[in-house]
């Protein structure tokens, strides 16, 4: 039986919808462990603790929203978990502000038969053509590959295409993203030889060549700082640099973890990129706070202003927060304090578990 998602949609108590599009076009989405939340407008505008404009959760019992994504018509993409399946699922444009108080994917990819090749669609993405790419983990590590015309109508599609990694490769496929050029980025690869993990990148024709079951090198292969315990998050800014989020092994009397956000300049370079050109470092934000605490999502809105998800460590106040560095403080590396500061709102129970991340235009 093909699995079915509605979801509920809770009216923002602090705004309206129609108030928050005068203020910004845009909306961030935040996956939030069982359900996820948007933010529009004034939420986003200045620091405290926000009421979501929409605030969105499963029928079903136990779900996890572990990826978002928008495609080019503004339609919002989730991979979901729950006890009665796992799939990817879409939101279509109007349905994001609607007023209703049901909502329904309007299109659902899930499988009943074994292999699932959406068994935990960890992360999504689209190419520049429209084809939507999902890393699940399975059996093995795998990518898989859907045509426009396949995202249509609801079902279990045959792949386009399949890329498989073995579990031995040292490929950790749980984040994709394509830049303008059609290159498809991996965060992360592991090396057994040093411990250092890598973003990579392969090109229009290596992915082509992946298809076939080849294994080409990578065109690119960026490293996280060798203090770093992984990478969580990446992203691209508007000239096309890549950002890396890399969370930091605890450390002092709260358990505070940490981290720092690289940005490369990836445009015409090969081989093996090790120095970023910018490094931002932690900044405290409050007595128990700093600004990136184990940072898991990463997204650019339309001013060139970079959010940050973060989740806290044990033993601490809050379970989660999201920060705002502006454009203007992303040029050079340093530890400054982010313009705005979100915290979770007890009331509305959101940012609990903030990560994912995406934002999107909203509706007019």
């Amino acid at each position: 039986m093909l699995l079915t998602a509605a979801l509920y949609a809770v009216p923002c108590q602090s705004q309206t919808a129609a108030s928050a599009q005068k203020k910004s076009p845009q909306g961030l989405w935040v996956s939030n462990s069982g359900f996820f939340d948007e933010f529009q407008g004034g939420s986003l505008q200045k620091s405290g603790r926000p009421t979501e404009t929409f605030g969105l959760t499963f029928a079903e019992c136990c779900p996890d929203f572990p990826s978002l994504t928008f495609d080019n018509a503004g339609n919002l993409w989730v991979g979901f978990v729950a006890d009665q399946g796992s799939g990817v699922g879409e939101l279509s444009r109007n349905q994001l502000n609607a007023s209703k108080t049901h909502l329904a994917f309007h299109v659902t990819l899930s499988y009943e038969e074994n292999p699932n090749p959406l068994f935990f669609p960890e992360s999504i993405a689209f190419d520049p053509a429209g084809d939507l790419w999902v890393a699940s983990t399975a059996s093995t590590i795998n990518l898989v590959e859907y045509t426009p015309d396949q995202l249509k109508t609801s079902g279990g599609p045959t792949p386009a295409s399949t890329i498989n990694f073995p579990s031995d490769s040292g490929f950790a496929t749980h984040l994709i993203r394509f830049d303008a050029s059609g290159d498809l980025w991996l965060g992360s690869q592991y090396s057994v030889s040093d411990g250092s993990v890598s973003a990579i990148e392969y090109t229009p024709a290596q992915i082509t060549e992946m298809q076939m079951g080849t294994s080409p090198t990578p065109a690119l292969a960026v490293v996280a700082g060798p203090s770093s315990a992984g990478i969580s998050a990446i992203a691209f800014d508007r000239a096309g640099n890549l950002w890396l989020a890399a969370p930091t092994p605890e450390s002092g009397a709260n358990l505070m973890w940490g981290g720092t956000l690289e940005m490369f300049t990836v445009a015409g370079k090969t081989g093996t990129l090790t120095q970023p050109d910018v490094v931002i470092t932690p900044a405290a934000i409050s007595s128990t706070n700093q600004s990136m605490d184990r940072p898991n999502g990463l997204a650019f809105d339309d001013h060139g202003d970079l959010w940050v998800s973060s989740n806290i460590s044990s033993g601490r106040n809050d379970t989660g927060f999201m920060v705002k560095f502006a454009a203007d403080q992303l040029t050079a590396s340093g530890s400054p304090v982010p313009r705005v500061v979100l915290y979770p709102n007890r009331k509305a129970t959101n940012l609990d578990y903030p990560s994912p991340i995406a934002i999107g235009s909203t509706v007019k």
